[in-house]
């Protein structure tokens, strides 16, 4: 196995050019957190906006339609959902929005198959209704 001895390598390593890069980085780092205090309503509208197109877009791709109105009603949590179509798109929105309010909880897998058996609830609870 090789042995690698960085201790006279990291000079060569440590250049200007990487060492602003770092410094660059440790500086947006502060300014993010400045910026998500300031403007907190902006990036609300922004995760909202971002809900919507995600849930249009993955729904789209299954062959779920509704209207735009219903559909940013049903994202937004601001009606209850009346059709299969609808529920289904329940379905996804609670997902995203257990995704979006637990991210830092939740384990990164090697395998994006390896669905937690919690997803599957969540999207399968919208649908348990009688006649569907």
């Amino acid at each position: 196995m090789r042995q690698f001895d960085y201790t006279k390598k990291w000079k060569k390593m440590l250049t200007p050019e990487i060492v602003r890069y770092l410094t660059t980085i440790h500086e947006y780092k502060g300014e993010q957190r400045l910026i998500a205090e300031h403007h907190a309503d902006v990036l609300e509208s922004l995760v909202e906006v971002a809900k919507i197109q995600s849930t249009e877009s993955s729904n789209k791709i299954e062959g779920i339609y509704t209207s735009d109105e219903c559909l940013k009603k049903n994202v937004l949590d601001k009606t209850m959902p009346k059709t299969r179509n609808e529920r289904e798109i329940a379905g996804y929105r609670d997902v995203l929005n257990t995704i979006h309010e637990n991210f830092p909880h939740i384990p990164i897998r090697k395998s994006s198959s390896n669905r937690s058996p919690d997803d599957n609830t969540f999207i399968f609870a919208s649908l348990r209704t009688t006649g569907d």
